[in-house]
């Protein structure tokens, strides 16, 4: 037996004594940790006092005494270097995949460690299963080179009911990388002290994961370097000082189906297969790996056989399990850390009718002050149960949000959930209908309870509707009350204007049509066949459909005896014919609108379809009568006697100019068209419709073009595409890219 290790001598002896760990443990006083280390190899310097206490348990005679005292005396003595792995990385998954950016973040952080500074901490956070471990045990695994002086992992079970103590934390890494430090003080302020001395100028690495909170981590961040603390928590640890963060995502699809493919390589799939499976994992890592699992496992399975099961959203998550692993359970640890207030809040949060949620939709859901609810909404977000965005709201991945459904259906009543449901919705359609209102020109209405919203402004009412446009929509979509439905249909019509490349008004304003079929409401009707006519025109480029709602507006206008919805079908009829470019077909349906906004004297409309009749005779080449139609509507708006209400004059006023523009455009007068949209659209005191200010400065940038004025042809054509890149409008910004390229460079510095 001569050269026998330590280790090997002690666990034959206990062997032969048939003593388990514990037994030996509690017999000598010496732990069991301490004794498994020693027995594995892990600690090969054991002290004569603790050699002594273990023989004496073990009963040991006088031939095993001294074997045991020679090896020990071997281990300390044979030059062995001390190993750097006390705490040694777990198992690396062989099928990693993906994750290069991040990977690159963290090579290129651990590269800045330097003696001379403080200590790098870097930290990993995200949601449940998102992958943060894994990331960490390959970066190290890849960093092992850089760190000679070690790498330790210690997972802190910060989802146990009782994680690992602060000193505990620094007892252990003291422990792993002085294992002969012998006996030291165990209060925290001497722990601290110790590790930041053992620490200093060590070139290693420690893997902190799963840290519960910035107290548990605090004191184990080295003070100075040039040791690396890599940490990872489902928590954001706001409170750290020092670090830098690097919030994990979901993967992107094409490292998803990736990782699949690993995992079941022997399974041969399609690519459209493994797409469909990672799409129902919301490429969350855990959920592909479950998955991934199941079908490795099961011989008779098809991909096709795991996407059905997948499929069914009320099975999913119980699909999501192989073994003793289980995408639900990673949820649940989270789940189960919370205050009421935020799991009532995490439950109810699938209740919207959008993918994002904010502070007052989180309000409304918990009936909190909007304050309160933007802290518990922050705490979500903060554990990892929610992921942040940039406009600052907050949203699920669809494998969380199944599993919020399921604790809401487990632990609220249906009239619970119920009335949070209406809640919402009562609020979200009432703001919607009080936003919209605020772009009518008699201006606004009083925003319904909870008052949360700002809607003091057109700006501010814009920013309510485009930011909750998701939650509003499904809210509408879902009503079951036809005159709310048309009510706030017909509260958007002026908005729209200012939204036209939104891409959902035709679904709006479907609803209010068939809300309005509904009620038997022939003027409602007339009225929402018009804007949705307007919507398939403008904002689809259908103008078939637009033309086929026009036509059926103008029959049940004239059935219900209205000219005033009469007039505007024909408005909404000309829209869909100059589309066509069935110009003298136009001019007939818009004199008719003329004619009847003429006969019923409506200030408002008549000045519009003005306009529109100039914007016909201009295609037509007959500029003289063009510029006449804009006369005469500038001339009606600026009348008293003849004038609309202040908003609705200025909005014609730019309209008719910008139009007027467009004519000075083709007869080659480049200074009336200068004049003409400088007018139009710098003497308002409000922003102009988006389609005006779009046709404005694309005349003007031409014009200044012709005139030999590149800079300023260059400036308004900028503006020009930041406006049609605002509202989505691809085609436009692509064109005027295109103008863009063709001016001559700019000169000078």
């Amino acid at each position: 037996m001569d050269g026998e290790e330590f280790g090997s001598v002690l666990r034959r002896l206990r062997t032969v004594a048939d003593l388990t760990l514990g037994q030996l443990a509690e017999a000598s006083g010496v732990s069991e940790r301490a004794i498994s280390d020693m027995e594995r190899g892990v600690s090969r310097r054991p002290r004569v006092s603790t050699v002594e206490a273990l023989a004496d348990a073990l009963g040991a005679d006088d031939a095993d005494r001294a074997a045991l005292a020679a090896a020990a005396r071997a281990g300390r003595s044979d030059g062995t270097p001390r190993s750097h792995d006390v705490l040694p990385l777990p198992r690396a998954v062989n099928d990693f995949t993906g994750r290069d950016a991040e990977l690159a973040w963290i090579r290129t952080r651990t590269a800045a460690a330097d003696p001379a500074g403080p200590g790098v901490v870097l930290l990993l956070s995200g949601l449940p299963g998102i992958g943060k471990t894994s990331l960490a045990v390959r970066a190290a695994a890849e960093l092992a080179e850089q760190f000679p002086d070690g790498r330790h992992f210690l997972d802190l079970q910060g989802l146990a009911d009782e994680p690992l103590s602060p000193a505990t934390v620094l007892t252990r890494l003291i422990q792993a990388v002085a294992p002969d430090s012998g006996r030291f003080s165990r209060r925290l302020a001497d722990l601290t002290a110790l590790w930041n001395k053992l620490a200093a100028g060590r070139r290693m690495l420690v893997v902190l994961d799963n840290a519960a909170g910035e107290d548990q981590i605090r004191a184990a961040l080295p003070a100075s370097g040039p040791a690396v603390v890599l940490v990872t928590s489902r928590r954001m640890l706001s409170g750290l000082d020092g670090v830098d963060r690097l919030r994990l995502a979901t993967l992107p699809e094409r490292e998803a189906v990736r990782l699949l493919d690993a995992i079941t390589v022997d399974r041969p799939s399609t690519p459209e297969d493994l797409r469909q499976l990672a799409r129902l994992c919301a490429n969350v890592p855990l959920a592909i790996r479950v998955a991934g699992n199941r079908l490795a496992s099961r011989p008779r399975w098809s991909a096709g056989d795991l996407i059905a099961r997948l499929t069914v959203q009320e099975r999913r998550l119980d699909a999501l399990a192989a073994g003793d692993l289980q995408v639900s359970a990673a949820f649940t640890l989270s789940y189960d850390q919370l205050p009421d207030r935020a799991r009532r809040l995490f439950r109810r949060l699938p209740l919207t009718f959008g993918t994002t949620a904010g502070d007052q939709v989180a309000a409304v859901l918990l009936g909190d002050a909007p304050a309160d609810a933007a802290e518990t909404l922050d705490s979500l977000v903060e554990l990892g149960l929610l992921q942040e965005y940039e406009d600052g709201r907050a949203g699920f991945h669809d494998l969380l949000r199944l599993y919020a459904g399921q604790r809401l259906r487990a632990e609220e009543t249906t009239e619970q959930i119920e009335a949070a449901r209406t809640r919402l919705r009562d609020w979200l359609l009432g703001t919607t209908i009080a936003a919209g209102r605020v772009y009518e020109p008699d201006g606004g209405a009083e925003a319904p309870e909870p008052r949360l919203a700002v809607l003091d402004s057109p700006e501010s009412a814009r920013a309510w509707l485009m930011a909750e446009s998701e939650n509003w929509f499904g809210a509408l979509a879902t009503a079951v009350d036809d005159r709310l439905v048309v009510d706030v249909a017909e509260s958007l019509h002026w908005f729209s204007d200012y939204w036209v490349h939104w891409g959902r008004w035709h679904e709006v304003f479907a609803l209010g049509v068939g809300a309005a079929r509904r009620l038997g409401d022939e003027v409602a009707l007339a009225t929402q066949l018009g804007y949705l006519s307007w919507a398939y025109t403008f904002c689809l480029g259908d103008y078939e459909a637009g033309l086929r709602h026009g036509e059926e507006a103008f029959e049940h206008a004239e059935r219900a005896g209205d000219a005033y919805q009469t007039a505007w079908a024909g408005l909404y009829r000309w829209w869909a014919l100059r589309g066509q470019e069935r110009h003298e077909e136009a001019l007939v349906a818009v004199r008719d609108a003329v004619e009847y906004f003429g006969r019923i004297q409506d200030r408002a409309s008549l000045p519009q379809s003005l306009v529109a009749l100039g914007d016909t005779l201009c295609f037509l080449g007959r500029y003289e009568e063009s510029l006449a139609a804009f006369e005469r509507t500038l001339a009606l708006v600026t009348d008293p006697a003849t004038a609309p209400n202040h908003t609705v004059a200025t909005t014609t006023i730019v309209s008719a100019r910008s139009f007027a523009a467009v004519v000075h455009l083709h007869r080659g007068d480049w200074n009336a068209v200068v004049e003409t949209v400088t007018v139009a659209l710098e003497t308002v005191e409000f922003p102009a419709p988006v389609q005006a200010r779009i046709r404005g400065l694309r005349c003007r940038g031409r014009a200044y073009r012709e005139l030999g004025d590149p800079a300023a042809a260059r400036a308004d054509f900028a503006a020009l595409l930041e406006l049609q890149v605002s509202a989505n409008d691809e085609a436009g910004a692509e064109e005027t890219r295109q103008e863009l390229s063709n001016l001559p460079p700019p000169t000078g510095h």
